[in-house]
Order: structure tokens, then C-alpha cells, then sequence
């Protein structure tokens, strides 16, 4: 018969060696989890570098088109700015032909009092329009936007003229601003507001673009348009 020592350590390998098949069974069994969690969690990392690759993209896009429309209508401004003095010349008939154009529109608006939704800006003083006509939505500046008369329209001395009312008669802006033209840009000559107030289109940007740029400032937007190509439609060439 065995003795009790010797029973003991072969009971002791046997746990051993169960332990150890029990062992390697488990690390069989975990491997493809193990395998499984890692695959997941590459998957995740590459989904995460993807997203944020695709936003970086649509940013660089987005900024890059907004540089582009920018330099389009910096450069279109360019271009009128620098216009030799001919075209304005070519541009603006003589100021008796201005007066005697502009009168009859001023005299039927004067007499009916009725004013169109919609205003085309295509005053016939001008002997050729190079933009598109500006389609003014009188109705809509008043009603949705809230554009008091005074805003638009006002006396000798450029102060509002707050007591009119819709269907009132007024007068047309090229009775006091009658050349029908954009001032001239000549190098080394600086007009004066009151000289460049002489020439309708002048006057006419001032007080659109001006009014158009304290309205985004006061309502933190961009919504009124402050450039040419968001006012005069393009033209078929």
C-alpha cells in the first residue's frame, strides 16, 4: 500500500494538471472575444479618423467657396470703379434730354399716387443700362421689413420725410440727382459728397447700400445685400 505522503503528491499533480487543462480550455474559449473587441474597437477608430477627415474637407470647401464669391464681387466693383470717364460721358445724355426723359414718369407717379408692388429701377434717362434692372420690392420693403418712407424718400436737405403716406406723390430721384450716370473716377480727383450726390446713381447706392448695411448691423445678419451681383440679375451676353 501507498503510504500517506506519496498519495498526497500524486493528488496534488492530478489537481495541477486539471487546473492547467482547465486553463488552456478558458484561453481556447476568450481568444476569438479577445479577437473580436479589437476588431470592433479598430473599426470605431477608423470610423472616428473618416468623420473628421470628411469635416475638415467640407470646411476647407465651404471657406474656399466663400473666398471665391468675395473676390467675384470685389473684383466686379473693381471693374466699375476704374471705368474711364468716356463710358460715364457715353452713359449720360445731356441734361436737357435727362429732363425731358424723366418727366413724364415723375408726372404720372405725381398725379395717379398709386405705387407698384414690385418697382423695376430702369429710369429712361439713361441711354443703356450695363447691369441688370433692379426689380425693388417697394411693398415688401415697408411691410416685411418695416422701411419707413422718411427712409427712402426725402426733402431738399436729405432729411427724412416721415409724414407721407402710402399712395402719397413724390418725386422721382433724378429731379434732384439728374445725371443719369455713376460719377467719374479720375486719378488725383476727389469729389465732394455733395458733387457725387449730383449724379443719380450715386445717390441712389448710397441710400440702398447704406440702409442695406445698417440693417444687417442692427439684426446681425447679412441678409440685405450690399454688393452688385446680389441686386442687379445677370445679363445674357
Amino acid at each position: 500500500m501507498m503510504d500517506r505522503k506519496t498519495l498526497a503528491l500524486i493528488l496534488t499533480e492530478v489537481v495541477l494538471i486539471v487546473a492547467l487543462v482547465v486553463v488552456v480550455a478558458m484561453d481556447f474559449n476568450l481568444a476569438p472575444e479577445a479577437e473580436k473587441v479589437a476588431a470592433t474597437a479598430e473599426e470605431a477608430v477608423a470610423e472616428e479618423g473618416a468623420a473628421e477627415e470628411a469635416a475638415e474637407e467640407t470646411v476647407v470647401a465651404k471657406a474656399e467657396e466663400a473666398e471665391e464669391a468675395e473676390a467675384a464681387e470685389e473684383a466686379e466693383e473693381a471693374e466699375e470703379a476704374e471705368a474711364p470717364e468716356e463710358v460715364a460721358e457715353k452713359e449720360a445724355p445731356a441734361e436737357e434730354v435727362v429732363a425731358e426723359k424723366a418727366a413724364a414718369p415723375a408726372t404720372a407717379a405725381a398725379g395717379s399716387g398709386a405705387v407698384a408692388d414690385v418697382i423695376p429701377l430702369e429710369n429712361p434717362a439713361y441711354a443703356k443700362h450695363t447691369k441688370g434692372i433692379v426689380q425693388f420690392t417697394h411693398k415688401k420693403h415697408y411691410t416685411e421689413y418695416k422701411a419707413a418712407c422718411g427712409d427712402c424718400h426725402h426733402d431738399e436737405n436729405a432729411e427724412p420725410l416721415t409724414d407721407l403716406k402710402e399712395g402719397d406723390p413724390v418725386q422721382g430721384c433724378i429731379e434732384c440727382h439728374p445725371k443719369a450716370s455713376k460719377a467719374p473716377r479720375k486719378k488725383g480727383v476727389t469729389l465732394s459728397h455733395s458733387e457725387k450726390m449730383e449724379y443719380h446713381a450715386e445717390a441712389l447706392h448710397a441710400n440702398c447700400i447704406n440702409c442695406h448695411k445698417e440693417y444687417n448691423k442692427k439684426n446681425n445678419t447679412k441678409a440685405a445685400p450690399t454688393s452688385c451681383g446680389k441686386c442687379h440679375p445677370k445679363t445674357k451676353k
